[in-house]
């Protein structure tokens, strides 16, 4: 469909939505085929991506149950599947669709489909449901919890009877084996590749020549790099044994799962034809977290040259849809393998056409932030965009306010104690609030950030001493909640009856509340 017969700002003012930028419109009727949106914080991504798949659908380019959308955590599936289902309800329901669709033939099609919307590895456990036996992969396979996967990992070193040169603990080596394992899953390489790579180095620091001024053999920093190889190679046959393990119990972990899929993608050509088949608008979100494996699956799914075998004659039509959206400046998935370098890889992975890169659009118009704290956030980030940019990555300009953005204040203080600075923020928030109270609105809806789970309990502290109400928010804080705290202790008590310090607790609660001489004769 070469000219739409629906803007993004008709469909907008049809379902009572505020207009969309002119950058937000580009991205929402971008043509079909792949388009990577350079998305800064806070402007808006997911109600565009939402308001891409309306005018995607109002258009009659894509049906609801032919997108797609991955996201990397389950809460950010649902946040997009909410608003996409608000938005394709109000669509149902509009005057707008009445003028388009007389015969309600798209209104009941509305009705009966869904999108599907998950996460990344979601997407691929399904994957492997549904065609793990090429690989071959039992569709049965169960995912272990990162817990499962801990104790399962634990046993294999606590009975591993081999040589093992290391003065770790136990659970230090369990650590290690997880990660390493992890690490080879996410990059598509296999024990033994890693093996000969670390022979490789090892021969060429030895044998390369001195540098300016350098005596007798390389350098201790070589030799470091030499040495943590070694150490990963020596933890090899423990990764193997994990991995038997785990066939053996039927069992799949995470990095493994994204692994399987994404070799299953790479060698059948059938999968990616019926994902192709089913699809006609693929959205990717946070792809700057995507890590290699990832990158592997989606582009032998979706990329290179992405068309689906439809009847309609019009070949725009048939273009399968990608919108990657991604900001390198919020990667925050390095430690497990992912690279921001993946978001300027998306343009030749998903070519517009052979030698034709994906075009790049930017999203730059932060609706959450006053233009003075856009202005301290531009200048932090600015090395890095100079840093992303000499490394060959996407250009990432400055972040903009939004249009009539109201004033806002950047304060900072430097304080002589911790205590001190917890005092100056409550003191700064308890003030908003009572300037609120005081004109006779609605109290400010006020959040603090900490660096570490420990600051949190003592800023909440200093809060309710000023009448302030306070959540922390975090698993961290939910486990120090008394309530909470009484319950995790039952239930370690439970499934570990010598667990002291759970057993102490409960004893000692409001409960039983036992002292210390009914403990003593207790204990004896």
């Amino acid at each position: 469909m070469s000219h739409p017969a629906v803007t993004p700002l008709r469909i907008a003012e049809a379902l009572g939505l505020p207009p969309p930028t002119d950058e937000q419109a580009a991205v929402i009727a971008a043509p079909p085929g792949p388009t990577l949106v350079v998305a800064g914080a806070g402007a808006g991504k997911t109600e565009t991506m939402a308001a891409r798949v309306v005018w995607m659908v109002a258009n009659r380019l894509v049906l609801p149950d032919q997108v797609l959308g991955l996201t990397f955590t389950r809460k950010a599936a649902q946040q997009l599947t909410a608003r996409i289902r608000t938005r394709l309800a109000r669509l149902a329901g509009s005057q707008l669709l009445r003028d388009l669709d007389a015969s309600g033939e798209l209104r009941a099609q509305l009705a009966g489909a869904e999108p599907e919307i998950s996460t990344y590895h979601s997407y691929a456990g399904r994957l492997l449901t549904e065609h793990g036996l090429l690989l071959p992969v039992e569709p049965s396979a169960t995912l272990l919890t990162q817990t499962q996967l801990w104790q399962l990992a634990h046993q294999v070193v606590r009975a591993w009877d081999g040589d093992l040169d290391t003065d770790r603990t136990p659970v230090s080596v369990t650590e290690a084996v997880l990660a390493l394992s992890g690490q080879l899953a996410e990059h598509l390489v296999e024990a033994e590749q890693l093996a000969e790579a670390h022979t490789e180095l090892e021969k060429l620091v030895h044998t390369l020549p001195a540098g300016p001024r350098q005596r007798g053999g390389p350098s201790q920093a070589l030799l470091s790099i030499v040495q943590v190889q070694r150490e990963r190679v020596a933890l090899l046959p423990l990764v193997r044994q994990l991995a038997a393990a785990l066939r053996r119990r039927g069992a799949l972990d995470f990095g493994a799962q994204m692994s399987l899929a994404a070799r299953l993608a790479a060698e059948h050509q059938e999968v990616a034809t019926a994902e192709r088949g089913r699809f006609r608008l693929v959205l990717l979100d946070e792809y700057q977290d995507t890590g290699h494996a990832q990158r592997i699956l989606l582009a032998a799914l979706f990329g290179g040259a992405i068309s689906v075998s439809r009847p309609e004659s019009d070949s725009a039509a048939r273009r399968l849809a990608v919108t990657a959206v991604g900001d390198p400046m919020q990667s925050i998935y390095g430690w497990r393998g992912a690279s921001a370098a993946n978001l300027p890889r998306f343009a030749t992975d998903f070519p517009l056409a052979p030698g034709a890169p994906a075009p790049i659009l930017p999203l730059l118009t932060s609706w959450r932030n006053p233009p003075e704290a856009l202005a301290l956030a531009n200048l932090v980030a600015e090395p890095l965009r100079r840093i992303a940019l000499d490394a060959g990555g996407v250009t990432v300009d400055a972040l903009r306010a939004k249009p009539n953005a109201e004033p806002g204040v950047v304060a900072m203080a430097l304080t002589e104690t911790v205590a001190g600075e917890r005092d100056w923020v409550a003191e700064r928030i308890a003030a908003e609030w009572s300037a609120r109270h005081t004109a006779g609105e609605p109290p400010p809806t006020s959040a603090i950030l900490v660096r570490r789970n420990a600051d949190a309990a003592p800023l909440a502290e200093a809060l309710r001493e000023r009448g302030l109400p306070v959540e922390i928010v975090g698993l961290g804080g939910l486990l120090a909640t008394p309530e909470v705290a009484d319950i995790v202790a039952t239930l370690r008590l439970i499934a570990e009856p010598a667990a002291g310090s759970a057993a102490v607790r409960v004893l000692t609660g409001a409960r039983w509340r036992l002292g210390v001489a009914d403990l003593a004769a207790l204990a004896r």
